[in-house]
């Protein structure tokens, strides 16, 4: 039984094994651990998370870029061919979603959020009342782009065409990836101009009836307070005629749902002669919202505890691709515009939900501060609610409490205005 080894040694047939099974090991000790993924290296495993946090890393920062910078056209033009009355009509609506008719909106599809007669009287208004679509410049600033500006230009009801008694005017914006055309401005505009204001629902740049900018990309606070300004300067001068000529800046106040409210924060800031603003849910910082929304993305991936490593990666991408553009996200933010405001205790009105789950009640807290710290340059007022409208949580409250909202808008812009008493206006 015994067998003739190389080197002399004879070896045992239960010998042979051992030496074989060392030559496999030293063999494979010589591969690199990266080639050994099942082999139980731990380096093995630190390679594995480093392609998976690669992986997300780069999905992350693709998603910012789609989400925070880059615009989808189909959403920002929407309804440029429809009529003031068409826009109730012919809308995306909470619970009842595309509609086309009147008769679309049902007991069903709408309350307990809305009712269906809010939506009827809102569209005889619209029918009796419609506007125009007017164009205007942006406000020039050194280095930034000045581009032609459009919008809905919607008097409050006259007692007849030849009245033209000039009455306080809004501005009213947009937030992010809307237009003036949407849900939330059509009944913003209906409830002020119900009170008897007039009302210019103005588009970002990019957006709606205004023009294309070179960049052509959401610019949060580079560009957009001097497109909220613009449309200030034309409703303040109605270089057509069409309100009754121009007014003292006294009487023409700001407007703004989410990222318009946040434009309209700079704006405020910027402009000391405007007498006051009421500011719907408007972030604080666009990082927080970008973050917010990330966070929920890991956490539905199971992967929430990795957001701390991942959200200042991707954020820092929007913003250096954006800067390649031109264009800086961190150009004009409200907690430095407003610090430009004069001490004139101007007010200022902030509406937030507690449950808003794209722009958290945070941002509402950030705003409060920093308003409440400065009491010689505003007068300010807040309004926080807790609901949804139809599994809508953001900017929802004027259509979810039409009532409650349209008569704390009265209270607030009869006081901007200085109206009598009791009266929201002539």
């Amino acid at each position: 039984g015994l067998k003739h080894a190389p080197n002399g040694v004879d070896l045992s047939d239960q010998e042979k094994p051992l030496i074989q099974d060392e030559k496999k090991k030293k063999k494979s000790d010589d591969i690199p651990c990266a080639f050994k993924v099942f082999g139980g290296c731990s380096c093995c495993v630190f390679l594995l998370m480093g392609i998976v946090f690669f992986g997300l890393k780069q999905y992350l920062s693709q998603q910012a870029l789609q989400s925070m910078l880059y615009i989808d056209d189909a959403d920002v033009v929407f309804g440029n061919n429809l009529t003031a009355a068409e826009l109730v009509v012919k809308n995306w609506w909470p619970g009842c979603y595309e509609t086309d008719s009147i008769d679309d909106f049902t007991e069903t599809c709408a309350e307990p959020c809305y009712s269906p007669d809010l939506m009827k009287k809102m569209w005889e208004f619209n029918k009796a009342n419609p506007g125009e679509v007017v164009y205007y410049p942006s406000r020039t600033l050194e280095g930034i782009e000045q581009v032609k500006l459009g919008g809905w230009l919607l008097p409050a009801p006259r007692k007849s065409k030849e009245d033209l008694e000039a009455r306080p005017r809004i501005v009213l914006q947009h937030g992010f990836s809307e237009n003036s055309n949407k849900f939330r401005q059509t009944v913003g505009a209906y409830l002020l101009r119900e009170l008897g204001y007039d009302v210019l629902l103005n588009n970002f740049r990019d957006h709606g009836y205004s023009s294309r900018s070179k960049a052509h990309v959401y610019e949060w606070g580079h560009s957009y307070p001097l497109d909220v300004l613009g449309a200030l300067d034309y409703i303040r001068s109605d270089p057509d005629g069409k309100l009754g000529g121009k007014i003292s800046s006294k009487k023409v106040g700001l407007m703004g749902f989410s990222k318009g409210a946040f434009n309209v924060l700079n704006a405020f800031g910027m402009d000391g002669d405007v007498p006051g603003a009421w500011v719907d849910s408007p972030p604080w910082l666009p990082k927080i919202v970008f973050a917010n929304g990330a966070m929920k993305v890991l956490e539905d991936m199971g992967l929430g505890f990795m957001a701390g490593l991942l959200v200042d990666g991707a954020w820092d991408t929007v913003l250096s691709t954006a800067l390649s553009k031109g264009i800086d996200l961190r150009k004009h933010l409200p907690k430095d515009s407003l610090l430009k405001g004069p001490d004139t205790k101007r007010h200022i009105y902030g509406v937030a939900n507690i449950g808003d789950t794209t722009v958290p009640i945070s941002q509402h807290t950030e705003l409060k501060g920093m308003l409440d710290k400065y009491p010689e340059k505003y007068s300010p007022g807040y309004w926080v609610n807790n609901g949804t409208c139809k599994g809508n949580d953001h900017c929802i409250d004027h259509l979810e409490r039409s009532d409650a909202y349209r008569t704390r808008l009265c209270g607030f812009w009869s006081k901007v205005f200085e109206l009598p008493s009791g009266g929201c206006a002539p």
